[in-house]
């Protein structure tokens, strides 16, 4: 993942709620997923979908087992860490895009429930992002000096 999309991560997950964070996570393996079908390297083909098994399994460590629906999730999760972890040993692209296809029917519908998540940002006291402008106590400005959001967020 280059540079501008860790950024773009970075800011959406530092404005997110709980239930916007499981969007970005979806978003975030498909990424990672359709950086490694286009890619003809092996090595770089197996990095990203390892980063995708990553991300599965913050969704897997995520799930709250209380829940009947999250009993689901895990089973889902887990075929889908199968599948990557096989696809990745056999550079097996057709069924990087069959899981792709699968985590962005997923994505769907947590999108669907995050738009009705009135819960606000997990995280606080972090700088609000409008229009590519930062604000925060020292005034507004789109130049700076360092970046303060390079380390932040997930990093390759």
């Amino acid at each position: 993942m280059d540079t501008e999309t860790v950024k773009t991560f970075s800011y959406r997950i530092s404005q997110a709620s709980r239930s916007e964070l499981v969007v970005i996570l979806y978003d975030m393996a498909s990424e990672y997923l359709k950086i490694s079908v286009e890619t003809d390297n092996e090595d770089e083909f197996k990095k990203n979908v390892q980063q995708s098994i990553r991300v599965v399994d913050k969704l897997i460590v995520g799930l709250d087992m209380q829940y009947e629906l999250s009993v689901d999730l895990y089973k889902i999760y887990n075929h889908v860490k199968r599948s990557l972890m096989k696809a990745q040993v056999n550079c097996d692209k057709d069924e990087v895009l069959r899981v792709d296809k699968l985590l962005k029917k997923l994505r769907m519908s947590f999108y669907e429930v995050s738009k009705q998540d009135t819960s606000g940002p997990m995280m606080k006291n972090t700088e609000k992002v409008y229009s590519g402008l930062t604000y925060s106590k020292g005034g507004a400005g789109n130049e700076m000096l360092s970046d303060p959001v390079r380390n932040r967020g997930f990093m390759v």
